[in-house]
């Protein structure tokens, strides 16, 4: 008769090899549920996706990306494979949420971001403007700004000033301050960068021959382009009425009234009929 740690020993023994065949068999078949898979799903690698979306212009952080499979034949070019290759990195575009991050999304940290905001055949010029406008601080980047310009007109005989609406429903860019010398001293200019096309930056060139121009802010639901045939002096002043001061100290408009012309010999004089 066997002694019972004998017996204890085998029960030991063979309980540990049935354990390993049932582990075998359970991983044997996970493989196949695995490789059945792949094989409807196609070749897999993994990507670096976003984990959320990621605006233009943001610092990229290890929360803004997670890696996933990504089917291998549907891979853009120049995807991402380790999330630390994106971290760090500013984004030149808007990256959805979910969708791979690629090389050409990205520059580094150093890399100045204004040259990602302009668009396809638009240019970025910077215009100095007035004081008011410069420290207001209505007028901030993404605004939309009519452009006016006032000033005398070369080549005309009269001295008289004009003012015009030149560009509307500029997007606003940047704004800023440079250093001019004026009277042999550092000064401060605000400055404003625009959204312009070539033909407007022509224009924009023209107008900053003249004094500083002025930006009317817009409102942004507002897209209607109007006609204007500009501003002169005459015609700012044309429904003036002049004032006089009475004999006790008091203001009141003139009259126009009426006027007749005398003639008396050689002489002539203009009688003012009230």
């Amino acid at each position: 008769m066997k002694k019972p740690g004998t017996i204890l020993l085998m029960a030991v023994v063979l309980g540990a090899l049935v354990s390993a065949w049932v582990y075998n068999l359970i991983r044997s078949k996970e493989r196949q549920v695995e490789a059945a898979r792949a094989a409807a799903a196609g070749d897999t690698i993994e990507l670096v996706v976003a984990a959320q979306e990621i605006p233009i212009g943001a610092r990229i952080e290890a929360s803004h990306v997670r890696t996933t499979r990504w089917p291998l034949d549907a891979q853009p070019d120049g995807a991402l494979k380790k999330p630390e290759e994106a971290v760090g990195q500013i984004a030149r575009t808007t990256i959805e949420k979910n969708r791979p991050v690629v090389g050409t999304q990205l520059v580094s940290q150093g890399v100045g971001l204004l040259p990602m905001l302009i668009t396809e055949g638009m240019r970025a010029m910077s215009v100095k403007v007035d004081s008011v406008t410069g420290v207001s601080g209505f007028i901030t980047p993404n605004s939309r700004v009519d452009v006016l310009v006032a000033g005398k007109p070369e080549g005309r005989s009269d001295d008289e000033e004009r003012s015009k609406l030149i560009l509307q429903n500029v997007r606003v860019l940047a704004t800023g301050k440079s250093i001019e010398q004026q009277d042999e001293k550092p000064v401060e200019v605000p400055n404003v960068t625009l959204l312009v096309s070539p033909e407007e930056a022509e224009k924009l060139t023209l107008a900053t021959r003249q004094e500083p121009v002025r930006l009317a802010l817009r409102n942004f639901r507002d897209e209607e382009v109007v006609r204007t045939s500009g501003m002169t002096t005459t015609a700012l002043f044309a429904n003036a009425v002049p004032v006089v001061k009475t004999s006790t100290g008091v203001s009141r408009p003139v009259s126009p009234g009426y006027s007749v012309e005398v003639f008396l010999g050689e002489k002539s004089t203009r009688q003012t009929i009230n």
